[in-house]
């Protein structure tokens, strides 16, 4: 009988080192956030953000995620020992100097509860980074005209919300086939999201046709063969020809609801195979 060993080897005292330290630093982060949007959704000259109330819940959200991710990689811990505390607990139970069979059976059961709240606690922390990252993007949004220098920083954090979905997509799955057909399932909400955003705060024909040609490039993407539905077709079509008749944009959002289900089942799914694959 052998040991079975953590993959990768150093994945168990990573999530220690996120839930020991980072997440702690930004739930305080997130709580300080929400005290300035709190006090920002008050009306009058305070106000600096265009949806305050939406900043506001987002930050609570993240600072929330954050304190589960604490909780979540004390469970780990709970289950995290190395062969060596086996050996020293169970001096009794070695066969030649070998680990006997319940030995390796405690360690592979401890392992599988460690793997469980490991993946929890990483889980809530990228959520809770994107919840965090998306109300610094919120909270950016001024009242009336967005100036040059203001886009500029809403560009830059919209760059951080997408490059925290890559890096989440990266780490999550392992698996190259899975992973391709995680980024479509994954980008078509996203550029959903950014149409949307765009066509509430910027008012203007211009707009309107690029969001409608993002729109119809979506559409493109929900015709291949690993993300193939009807529905987002037609919802995206729909949508598209919403924005060149300058629908409101909540209706617009309204008709594209279908394809956030289908797209978020679809990543759900991706996530359950590769928890299979890694068992």
């Amino acid at each position: 009988m052998s040991w079975r060993p953590p993959v990768p080897l150093g994945y168990l005292e990573s999530i220690q080192a996120v839930g020991g330290f980072a997440a702690p630093l930004l739930a305080g982060g997130s709580f300080t956030m929400a005290v300035l949007a709190l006090q920002s959704s008050v009306p009058g000259p305070s106000v600096v953000s265009r949806w305050p109330n939406a900043a506001l819940a987002l930050f609570i959200t993240a600072g929330l995620l954050q304190i589960a991710t604490v909780q979540a990689t004390a469970w780990t811990r709970r289950y995290t020992c190395t062969p060596e505390d086996l050996l020293q607990w169970f001096p009794g139970d070695q066969i030649d100097g070998a680990p006997d069979r319940f030995l390796t059976n405690m360690q592979a059961s401890h392992l599988r509860q460690a793997y469980r709240w490991a993946g929890a606690a990483r889980g809530l922390f990228h959520a809770g980074v994107v919840a965090l990252v998306c109300g610094l993007l919120v909270t950016c949004v001024p009242h009336g005209q967005v100036t040059g220098p203001r886009w500029a920083v809403i560009v830059v954090c919209a760059a951080g919300v997408v490059g925290e979905l890559l890096w989440l997509v990266r780490a999550v799955f392992l698996d190259r086939g899975l992973r391709r057909e995680a980024w479509p399932a994954l980008g078509v909400p996203v550029l959903i999201a950014a149409v949307v955003i765009a066509s509430v705060v910027v008012e203007g024909r211009q707009v309107r046709v690029a969001g409608a040609v993002v729109l119809l490039l979506c559409l493109l993407l929900c015709l291949l063969p690993a993300g193939r539905s009807v529905v987002s077709v037609v919802s995206l079509g729909t949508g598209a020809a919403a924005l060149m008749f300058a629908v409101p944009a909540w209706i617009v959002a309204v008709v594209l609801l279908p394809v956030l289900v289908l797209r978020g089942r679809m990543v759900v799914d991706l996530t359950r195979r590769q928890l299979a694959l890694s068992r």
